[in-house]
């Protein structure tokens, strides 16, 4: 992942659009007058490509003249021919470009993974970002900068909209000109050959002129980048989402979807999705008027019982929860709407309220300091007009910096409503249930947001498994070269973890069977048992009698025979059909994604339930969501559910810790599993094992663990600090360090002297993919228990692991005291032991500093390709600085 070059595509000084001249290309001549109509300052240029020909044969395309060199340019040409063009663009020193639709889908497959492999290959010598093919192209407003295909002028405003789909891009852009909100970038990704999903987050990440972002996308191709981006994005900007799901094929199946994989990365990347195109529309709008949430309560107002009570049950059902007024507020309302009934929330006001008295309820009600956030509710009225009505509700909410959602349930009247309350900037809707449904998608956004924060270490704090006995369990079983492990050997890797596996011997006779069901307690589940000492044919659940399990054995019996006539049964195996505490049994697995990798799965036992899905790896919080989401202990008394609920949620964290340390551990399936007050019980498990990938701790996970066990003690000057790998709760000791620094200390470091960093970019370096990065931070504490940041220094690395570009900085009271060399010290031994090839930076010919502790380092100093610039290069291969 890399923004490199990217300045050239979302902020050119010049376009080029270069088109074929031997058809028309209508395209072309959209991006032409858009790009005209958007009052781009910089050249634009109509460059067209020409055919060359040679004694008869083609031998591909020639450029026309160009009057500049176009920082960016749009591509409308056939694809076989875009390869050619691009680099002729290259070679001149264009930086960017946008392929379009235009031909391409006439082509045939192998002709276009032809010209696809074409274009990388001319883009990649000149480090050219491709957007497309088949992109309908970019907007940014602020900029001028209008080279898209897009149907209505678009005006600036603070929202990204990044798309796969033309379509949906035309219909978000028409619905939010006829709200009159604007947009700080438009893109249209494509087929992402190059800049993908993940490119373009990580730039808007850091671009301060987008508030929020929403994203429509089908697919994703790399998990851990993906996730890493958007995870970045969301720490301070609200995104949401729409994905294209597949069609239901009418199968009914129950197995893990795309969909539920997909659902689970989003809300763990701290985002909210949307299921329709009219939930775009919506958070479109919200975007735009949403001020901050004071709470997760809503006081309704409507004019009338009924409406209060169906928006009140509707906010109910969806989980939501009304707000409570005091006392005060509500004889105070009283006396204004003259009524002797008694007011609660929902509020109905009378069938003649007045457009005075509206304004004047609401206004009491938002200042009841007990109020969070108003949902009003208005119906057509002979006395009180609704475009009326909505003149005082917006004139009452501008006055409080608590959000109004308004909503205008009617015909021609309160659309009219609706407009006037748009046009004020105030958040409004057709029905309550909408309403609502943006009110509860902003609380799911916080919801996440705080899952998004929660970041588990590589090592559980609350246990330490028996990590000699597990590894031990897994060599034996690699050693006899088995894909599974036997039932003795998944016992004895469960009980390292702190969970146990049920034994349940065979019994040889139906009498025997019967002795043993008496021992465990009915109900029982009774399966049977093959001569290699497998179960089959089964099981049958839920037998509470001798005379049951006769019956089953029979039943079982029977069906064995019409399925396999060669299979010999040798005796019968009785478990517990459930847990002593009263708990469901559950069912806890492991699957593997092909682009998100490892995946924890909760659900109903026996298997075929609805399941939820989160990604590993997971603590304590994250595991009690994934709980509470299961809904599986929601039928238990309250108090039995929370202890339960804590010792599922423990369990989920050993288990994701298992995946953690061990890479050979591929699927798990602990179906069905017993919570009982003590812990869990596995009473049937299967656990698959394959190759490991042996590229350290969490490397397979699409969320790498916090490195715990890079952490460690330094001892400086007389000082005790810790040095650890930087995490996102870092972001203000980061900040307080980087403001403090010294005017020509921040210039050295950003050759720039930089004040109050934005906190987008201080989340951005706090929270960082340990996959592809590593900061690492000197934390000194004090007497008082506060902590203070004392250096930090931190390395990005290339596709490969060929080179990492690094960067340090120290706080400026103690430079010059030795806290540099230490912390470059452990970058290189970090950098070393992850195979990185190289350590390069460039640092200012003036820094002096930073040059003789790189060479006191072993690095080696060249002039920079920039003027007043010094290049620092480490080979890692070597023993420099070891």
């Amino acid at each position: 992942m890399t923004v490199r070059n990217l300045e050239y595509l979302f902020r050119p000084a010049s376009v080029a659009v270069v088109a074929e001249p031997d058809e028309a290309s209508r395209y072309a001549d959209v991006v032409l007058a858009n790009l005209a109509a958007g009052g781009f300052s910089g050249p634009v240029m109509s460059v067209v490509a020409r055919q060359r020909r040679l004694f008869l044969l083609t031998t591909g395309v020639r450029l026309g003249k160009l009057e500049v060199v176009p920082d960016l340019a749009v591509i409308c040409a056939s694809l076989d021919k875009v390869p050619s063009i691009i680099e002729q663009l290259g070679s001149l020193g264009t930086r960017a470009v946008v392929v379009g639709p235009w031909l391409w889908h006439r082509m045939r497959g192998g002709e276009i993974a032809a010209a696809r492999r074409g274009i990388l290959s001319a883009a990649r010598p000149f480090l050219m970002r491709v957007l497309g093919p088949g992109s309908g192209g970019i907007v940014v407003p602020a900029h001028g900068l209008n080279a898209s295909a897009a149907p209505v002028a678009i005006a600036a405003g603070k929202i990204a909209l990044v798309t796969h789909s033309t379509a949906v891009t035309a219909a978000v852009l028409d619905r939010a000109c006829s709200k009159d909100i604007g947009f700080s970038t438009v893109l249209h990704l494509g087929a992402g050959l190059d800049v993908d999903l993940a490119d373009v987050l990580d730039w808007l990440a850091g671009d301060d002129g987008t508030k929020s972002i929403l994203v429509q996308f089908d697919t994703v191709p790399a998990g851990r980048k993906f996730m890493s981006a958007a995870r970045a994005a969301a720490r301070h900007k609200p995104v949401v989402a729409i994905r294209v799901r597949p069609l239901a094929d009418g199968s009914g199946a129950a197995s893990l979807s795309a969909d539920e994989v997909y659902a689970a990365a989003l809300r763990r990347a701290g985002w909210v999705s949307v299921d329709t195109l009219g939930g775009v529309f919506e958070a479109v709008e919200g975007m735009a008027r949403m001020r901050p949430l004071r709470g997760e309560r809503l006081t309704i107002l409507a004019n009338g019982h009924g409406l209060g009570r169906i928006a009140g049950e509707t906010l109910q059902r969806a989980g939501g929860k009304l707000g409570k007024l005091s006392q005060e507020t509500t004889k105070r309302l009283e006396g204004l709407l003259q009524t002797r009934s008694s007011l609660a929330n929902p509020i109905a006001l009378p069938a003649d309220v007045t457009v005075r008295q509206w304004a004047a309820a609401l206004a009491c009600v938002l200042a009841d300091s007990g109020t969070q956030n108003v949902l009003t509710v208005c119906s057509p009225s002979p006395f009180a007009a609704g475009p009326l009505v909505a003149e005082a509700i917006c004139d009452v909410s501008r006055e409080s910096e608590r959000n109004v959602f308004t909503c205008w349930v009617g015909g021609s009247s309160m659309l009219e409503a609706q407009r006037v309350a748009a046009g004020k900037g105030v958040i409004s809707h057709e029905s309550p249930e909408r309403a609502i449904a943006v009110f509860l998608g902003v609380l799911s956004y916080l919801h996440n947001r705080r899952l998004l924060l929660q970041l588990p270490p590589s090592r559980a704090d609350d246990f330490t498994p028996d990590l000699t006995a597990a590894r031990s369990v897994i060599a034996e079983a690699v050693a006899a070269r088995a894909d599974s492990l036997s039932a003795a050997q998944a016992g004895r890797l469960l009980a390292a973890y702190g969970m146990a596996l049920a034994a349940h011997p065979v019994s040889a006779s139906i009498d025997a069977a019967i002795i043993a069901a008496d021992a465990v307690g009915y109900p029982v589940d009774l399966s049977l048992v093959t001569a290699s000492g497998r179960d089959c044919a089964g099981p049958a659940r839920g037998l509470r009698s001798p005379a049951d399990i006769r019956l089953a054995a029979r039943g079982l019996r029977s069906t064995l025979r019409t399925q396999s006539t060669n299979v010999r049964v040798s005796g019968y195996r009785v478990r517990p059909s459930a847990a002593r505490s009263g708990a469901p049994p559950l069912r806890f697995g492991v699957a593997s994604d092909a682009v998100f990798g490892p995946l924890i799965v909760l659900g109903p036992a026996p298997g075929g339930g609805r399941v939820v899905v989160a990604l590993p790896p997971l603590n304590l919080v994250l595991a009690r969501d994934l709980v509470a989401r299961s809904g599986v202990l929601s039928a238990l008394a309250e108090d039995a559910r929370g202890e339960l609920q804590t010792v599922a949620s423990e369990a989920l964290v050993r288990l994701s810790q298992l995946l953690t340390d061990l890479d050979e551990v591929v699927a798990v399936e602990l179906d069905p599993l017993h919570l009982e007050m003590t812990g869990v019980v596995a009473i049937d498990a299967h656990i698959a094992i394959g190759p490991p990938e042996s590229r350290g701790v969490g490397h397979r996970f699409a969320i790498r663990p916090y490195p715990k066990e890079l952490e460690q003690q330094l001892e400086w000057q007389g000082r005790h600090l810790l040095l650890r790998p930087i995490r996102p709760d870092d972001e203000t000791l980061l900040g307080e360090l980087l403001n403090s620094l010294a005017p020509e200390d921040s210039r050295m470091r950003f050759f720039d002297s930089i004040r109050n960093l934005p906190r987008v970019r201080l989340a951005r370096f706090a929270q960082i993919d340990y996959d592809r990065e590593m900061a690492l931070v000197a934390i000194e504490k004090g007497a008082d228990g506060g902590e203070r940041v004392l250096g930090e220094v931190r390395a990005v690395s290339e596709p490969g692991n060929a080179v990492a570009d690094f960067a340090i900085v120290v706080a400026s009271d103690i430079k010059g005291m030795g806290l540099g060399a230490a912390l470059l010290l452990s970058l290189i031994r970090y950098c070393r032991n992850e195979g990185i090839g190289e350590l390069r930076a460039e640092t200012l010919d003036g820094n002096l500093r930073m040059q003789g502790l790189a060479r006191k380092l072993g690095f080696v100093l060249r002039s920079g390709s920039d003027r007043g610039t010094i290049d620092l290069r480490l080979a890692l291969g070597s023993s420099a600085g070891a």
